[in-house]
């Protein structure tokens, strides 16, 4: 694996709309200086998907030559080990590509890839308010159920899409984005693709299982918290230097700091669990081991 130069955390959001609150981006580079929000080069005050997946595009700014490490929290995939399939149907997609065009296919550009049209197709599978699906299952894939034995934090399952952990909305927003980054020759999406000299990397990752390595269980909301789970990344900031702050933008934050501590360990790139059939259907989530 080649060094990076530029380290991207991503806040995820799966919310109805066209810009959100819950959408943050922080950015850091090599060395040891703090991490710092990136605002939407557009001038608005919040990002959109569309608007971030162009930014990703283009490169945001890295020079030629330097590699960058994006990291999103959400689910760049669905279950498919446990059951042999992600749907029990013939004509299910059978490999992370296929599932992604097809939910690409569901849920446009035009509505800031908005995975709900892929729950109203699917709602045999999925429990709501007021209605669980026939075929309801409470299913995780094999990175999620390694993450909760491990301690790294609870996970919960893409098809239950109720209460404030809920991830399947979000997943299906980021995996509509990722079939259009995956068609950009300088992009790889760890780890279906081979990200070992990529320009850009793509990869999924849990900022709660971050926040954990410095020592912290929960949202963090506030500057002081902050900069102590920074700390568990070699940066000693001053409150300060993050004067305005919400929890969506600490993740992110803590993101870009714990991607720029952790990419050079190997074993991170290579989970024990990490099978051919996991990583051609389901993925992992890159720092749980």
């Amino acid at each position: 694996m080649q060094p990076f130069d530029t380290f991207i955390g991503i806040d995820w959001t799966g919310a109805k709309g066209l810009r959100h609150a819950g959408l943050a981006v922080a950015r850091c580079e090599a060395g040891q200086a703090a991490p710092a929000v990136v605002p939407p080069p557009s001038g608005h005050s919040r990002w959109s998907r569309a608007e971030l997946a162009d930014w990703l595009q283009a490169g945001f700014g890295c020079r030629q030559g330097h590699r960058a490490l994006v990291g999103i929290d959400s689910s760049f995939g669905m279950p498919f080990v446990d059951a042999g399939g992600y749907f029990p149907t013939p004509d299910a997609p059978r490999n992370v590509a296929q599932l992604w065009h097809t939910i690409w296919q569901m849920c446009a550009r035009t509505t800031d890839y908005y995975g709900g049209p892929f729950v109203d197709q699917h709602a045999a599978h999925y429990l709501r308010v007021g209605a669980r699906g026939e075929l309801y299952a409470r299913r995780t894939r094999v990175a999620e159920n390694h993450a909760i034995a491990s301690g790294a934090g609870p996970c919960e399952s893409v098809f239950h899409l109720i209460g404030p952990s809920q991830v399947g909305l979000s997943g299906l927003s980021t995996m509509a984005m990722l079939h259009e980054l995956n068609e950009a020759p300088h992009i790889a999406v760890w780890p279906f693709d081979d990200a070992s000299t990529a320009p850009v990397v793509v990869t999924e990752i849990y900022a709660a299982a971050f926040a954990a390595i410095g020592g912290h269980r929960g949202k963090i909301r506030d500057v002081e918290t902050l900069c102590r789970v920074l700390q568990a990344f070699d940066i000693n900031s001053k409150p300060g230097e993050f004067s305005a702050m919400d929890d969506h933008q600490a993740d992110a934050l803590v993101t870009a700091a714990a991607l720029r501590h952790i990419a050079h360990a190997r074993n991170y790139w290579n989970p024990p669990e990490l099978s051919a059939m996991v990583r051609r259907t389901e993925g992992w989530i890159f720092g749980i081991v």
